[in-house]
């Protein structure tokens, strides 16, 4: 009987583990460097001298207006970085991916359509009996190409922002994670893929 106890114990657990471990990871998107290739957070490119494309990619947890702040306080970031004073969006997109997650009455989960099996054995096949139901998965990532320039800001331009502006309307309400102790800082010089 001790152990039933001790086997049943340790389900528990692993199970409330588990729980915890999901519960860490359902947080949006922190403002952070992405880091790997179409990974979430801010990507910057340097095109020209004073060109450069931003872009900040959310996961299913961040909002699109978060995802579209995030993009702007990185242009205004990368604007003084480069010496500069105001930037001008030359142009911008904010674009929804939707995936799918599946779940049925058998293992039917998944991202992007679902994947899994269906009414294995015998007696089955598709549309036989049980709970079925697919929900839409969102996340948006933000892109736009910008000119930096020094000076003030025309304020006959609605695509104009002054950087310093930005940053301390904006910083405030942008949330980061700490960089681990001794770590290197998160910001790249300014031409460099990240």
């Amino acid at each position: 009987m001790s152990s039933f106890r001790t086997s049943r114990s340790l389900r528990n657990v692993g199970a409330a583990f588990c729980v915890a471990l999901v519960a860490a990871c359902a947080t949006p998107t922190p403002y952070q460097p992405a880091t790997t290739a179409g990974g979430d957070g801010y990507t910057t490119q340097q095109i020209e001298a004073n060109r450069f494309r931003i872009s900040f990619k959310g996961n299913s947890l961040t909002t699109r207006q978060t995802v579209d702040t995030y993009m702007l306080y990185r242009a205004a970031e990368v604007t003084l970085q480069s010496g500069a004073d105001y930037f001008v969006i030359a142009n911008k997109d904010v674009d929804k991916n939707t995936a799918y997650e599946n779940y049925g009455d058998e293992l039917a989960w998944g991202w992007g359509g679902g994947w899994g099996w269906r009414h294995g054995g015998f007696g089955g096949g598709p549309g036989w009996g049980g709970f079925d139901y697919t929900r839409p998965i969102n996340s948006y990532d933000a892109v736009a190409d910008i000119l930096t320039f020094h000076g003030q800001k025309p304020a006959t331009n609605p695509q104009a922002y002054d950087a310093h502006e930005v940053i301390a309307a904006i910083g405030p309400t942008v949330v980061r994670i700490g960089p681990a102790p001794g770590a290197p800082p998160a910001m790249a010089p300014v031409g460099k893929t990240m």
